[in-house]
Order: C-alpha cells, then sequence, then structure tokens
C-alpha cells in the first residue's frame, strides 16, 4: 500500500505514552486482585517468592527485547527481532504466538473479573448476581477497549498514560502501610521455599510471569512513536526497563503485603475466600482503601484489554502487509488504526472467554488459559532469545558474551523449567492448556511453511518493518 491512509500515524507517542502501553499490558491492579489469588493456590506463603523470581526473570528477559529493539522500530514488534536473526519462518511462528497469547489474556481476565471477583465481592456484600454476569462482563471488558482501539492511538494512550502510573503509585504506597502496620516478626519467610518446595513456587510462578505478559505491549507502537528512528529503536528498550522495574516492585511488594496481611500461616485460605485482596486492604486501610483497589482492579482489567488489543493487532496489521495473511488486515481506518484488525481478534477474545468459561466454569477457565498464555509467551520468548544470539554472529557486530548468549540461554532454560513444573505431572484441568498451545501451533507450522515459500529472499529478514515503498512517501 502507497496510501498514506494506509499507514499508521507517526509520531504521536511520546516515551511516557509508550511506558503507559507497557505498564497496562502488564495491570498491575488487576494481577493484585486475580493472578496474585490464583497464584496463592500453588504457592501459598511463598507467594512474594514466586513474583520476586518472575521479576527477576523477566528483568533477564528485557535485555533480550532492549537489544533486539535498537535498530527495529516497527509495527511487528517480536516479529521483526525475530526476522532479523531468525528469517521468515521463525519469525510468522512468533508472530502469531504473539497474537495467540496476548487476545488469549485478553479473553481471561474479564472472565475471572466477571465469574470470580466480582461475584465473590457481591457476596461479601450480600447481593446475589445472576448466573451470566460474568458473560456481560466479558462483553463490557473486551467491547470497550475495542471501542477505543478502533478510535485509533491517540485517546488510548492518554486513557493509559492517565490511569497506569496512578495503579503503581497506589500498590507501592498500599503495600507499606500495611507491611508497616502488621510488621511481621518472621519477615523472611515469604522468600523461603518452604513446605510447598520448588514446585509450588513453580506453580506459583505461572500467574506471577503472566502477570508481566504485557512487557512488550508497546514494541509494536515503533512506528507511531515520536523520535523512535533518529534514535534507533531505543525508546523502546529504555520504556520496557522502566515500565518492568515499576510493575515488578509494585507487585512485589503487594504480594508480600497481601501474605503478611492475611497471615503467612493462614495463606491455604486465601485462594479460597471471596476477594482476599478487597480483604486486607479493608482490614488495614479502610473503606477507602478497599474501594480504591476495587476501582482501580477494574479500570486495570480495561487497560489490559486496550493494551493488548492495540498490540496484538498491530502485529497483525504488520503480517498483512506483508502479504502473509489476507492483505484487509493491513488496512488502516480514519483514525489510522487498524480496524478489521482490532475487530476480527476482539471478536476471537469474545469467542474463547464465553466458550471456555461455559465449559469449565469460569474459575477453571481462567487457570487454563492463563497457562496457555504461559506457553505462547514462553514459545515467543524462545525464538527471540534465539534470535538475538542468532543476531549478533550474522552480522559481525560487537558482541558482549553476557547479554548476547549467557542471559538469553538463562532466561530460555528458566522459562521452560516452570513450563515444565506448571504441566507435569499431567493433571486436569492445567493439562487443557497444554493441548490449547497444541492445536494452534501446529496449524500455524504447517500454514508458515507453506506461505514462506512466497517471500522473497531479500525481504525474509526485513518483515515487520515498513517497506522501502512505504517509507520513501
Amino acid at each position: 500500500m502507497t496510501d498514506k491512509q494506509g499507514t499508521l500515524q507517526p509520531d504521536v507517542v511520546g516515551f511516557w505514552g509508550l511506558v503507559s502501553q507497557s505498564l497496562a499490558g502488564m495491570a498491575p491492579s488487576c494481577d493484585v486482585v486475580a493472578f496474585m489469588t490464583a497464584g496463592a493456590a500453588f504457592a501459598l506463603v511463598a507467594m512474594p517468592l514466586s513474583f520476586l523470581l518472575a521479576f527477576l526473570l523477566m528483568f533477564i528477559e528485557v535485555n533480550t527485547l532492549y537489544h533486539l529493539s535498537k535498530d527495529r522500530a516497527s509495527a511487528g514488534g517480536y516479529y521483526s527481532y525475530v526476522s532479523a536473526g531468525l528469517g521468515p519462518r521463525a519469525a510468522l511462528v512468533t508472530g502469531f504466538m504473539v497474537v495467540f497469547y496476548q487476545i488469549l489474556s485478553v479473553a481471561g481476565i474479564p472472565v475471572y473479573i466477571g465469574g470470580v471477583f466480582l461475584p465473590g465481592l457481591a457476596d461479601r456484600l450480600h447481593v446475589a448476581l445472576p448466573a451470566y454476569f460474568w458473560i456481560v462482563a466479558v462483553l463490557f471488558f473486551i467491547g470497550v477497549p475495542w471501542l477505543l482501539a478502533v478510535l485509533g492511538i491517540r485517546p488510548s494512550i492518554k486513557v493509559l498514560a492517565t490511569t497506569s502510573l496512578v495503579e503503581i503509585s497506589f500498590l507501592i504506597v498500599a503495600s507499606i502501610i500495611i507491611m508497616a502496620k502488621v510488621h511481621p516478626s518472621h519477615p523472611l519467610v515469604p522468600f523461603q521455599f518452604g513446605s510447598v518446595g520448588i514446585k509450588g513456587v513453580a506453580m506459583g510462578m505461572v500467574f506471577a510471569i503472566t502477570s508481566f505478559i504485557g512487557i512488550g505491549s508497546h514494541s509494536s507502537l515503533g512506528e507511531e512513536a515520536k523520535g523512535v528512528r533518529t534514535q534507533q529503536g531505543r525508546l523502546i528498550g529504555k520504556a520496557a526497563l522502566v515500565s518492568l522495574t515499576l510493575t515488578g516492585v509494585a507487585l512485589t511488594l503487594s504480594a508480600y503485603a497481601l501474605t503478611v496481611g492475611w497471615g503467612m500461616f493462614r495463606m491455604s485460605s486465601f485462594s479460597t475466600a471471596n476477594a482476599p485482596g478487597v480483604t486486607v486492604f479493608l482490614h488495614y486501610l479502610g473503606p477507602v482503601g478497599a474501594a480504591s483497589l476495587v476501582i482501580l482492579a477494574l479500570n486495570s482489567a480495561l487497560a489490559d484489554s486496550i493494551a493488548l488489543l492495540t498490540s496484538s493487532s498491530r502485529v497483525l496489521f504488520a503480517i498483512g502487509r506483508d502479504n502473509l495473511v489476507n492483505t484487509g488486515f493491513a488496512q488502516v481506518n480514519g483514525r489510522r488504526a487498524p480496524g478489521r484488525s482490532v475487530t476480527l481478534l476482539a471478536g476471537i477474545a469474545v469467542v474463547m472467554a464465553v466458550v471456555a468459561g461455559s465449559l469449565l466454569g469460569p474459575s477453571a477457565a481462567f487457570n487454563v488459559m492463563t497457562t496457555a498464555v504461559l506457553f505462547g509467551l514462553v514459545t515467543s520468548h524462545t525464538l527471540m532469545n534465539v534470535s538475538l544470539m542468532r543476531l549478533f554472529r550474522s552480522e559481525h557486530k560487537q558482541s558482549h558474551f553476557l547479554q548476547h548468549v549467557v542471559l538469553p540461554i538463562l532466561a530460555i532454560g528458566l522459562f521452560w523449567i516452570v513450563l515444565y513444573e506448571s504441566v507435569w505431572p499431567i493433571a486436569y484441568p492445567l493439562s487443557l492448556s497444554a493441548l490449547i498451545w497444541i492445536v494452534v501451533l501446529i496449524p500455524v507450522v504447517f500454514y508458515v511453511y507453506g506461505i514462506s515459500k512466497r517471500i522473497p529472499k531479500e525481504r525474509g529478514h526485513q518483515l515487520g518493518m515498513i517497506p522501502p515503498s512505504e517509507s520513501a512517501q
């Protein structure tokens, strides 16, 4: 496409807009009421350790994102990064896996919010919600973000920038207050493996790592970011470092505050209670603190869907622009947003949410979808790490053994260890997550093998980037 209306709007997202997009994709307040509740069922008192280790693992992984994004600012994001190092087939698998896990996350969070969190909260208030309420929540928490996403990047970023830093600030301050009031007599117990062992901590890390899945959701805004080309894409990496640091600190402190606030030796009842995070905030911060958490969590769920729909739609846009899926997905509307891609992906998310929630029930559906998200995330991040190692050798650039070899290998190993611990020994219903991943991955591999034959050799390592014919416009 050479028509200007077929391109995304350049130079509209500043540095803090990129940070806000990444923060929203990690949805910190929503993580506190959803992912921590689910993860506590496995990690118990070691839940803070699970989140701390997940934070450190993702910090290692940001090294890969930082170095790959330096010279590649595009709508393709991870798809473009893997293309540079491994070529078209690995790039397409990565692109489809990114879309898979981001849209599955868009589907999963509303199921939990509408089927577990809000009903539990209503039960505490002696209010009965109808059985179909979670379906209404799914339509709302995907429908509103869909509307904002098709209206273009400006309104989306304004919403995210307004709320993301407020969330982080609230969680950090609230957690410090709770810890100060509790003043635990054995403060290091939550950072020990204890009775749950490696297995329990690893299972907790499944939900902790997926709390960070939006860390790279801003990478697909490369073509819309201000000054990215003049700074060789370094804004993407810097934004990832800032957003991960803020979110990691907030979530680790929150996990610790909830654990000591609930009672370190009572954590076996945490995951089965109705809205336990709200209970802790109510006890130590009063009605204002509890109400603030609820409001911010609901807003966080909306912001998360906005960020992930925005990100995944641009990856699909980039694949369509490369003529590797229907080129209609590379069209933009009057607001310069890839409206067709957004609409398709939002529709898929609604279908996945309703089907999974109906078959498994909201709580089990959330756990299965979250674990399946981890499969997609680990697949794409493994290919990114291999791409980084390959790229610096093939381009004969100065290579740093620690940054370009050791850290990527370490990240790959840790990701797969956590993934293995999450599904082995095989147990229903979490085993369904591996099945979902395989059912998606196998057709993707066959499709990629066939479609990659049409890619010109000179474009094989430039996928996701703006074609020369467009960049010259």
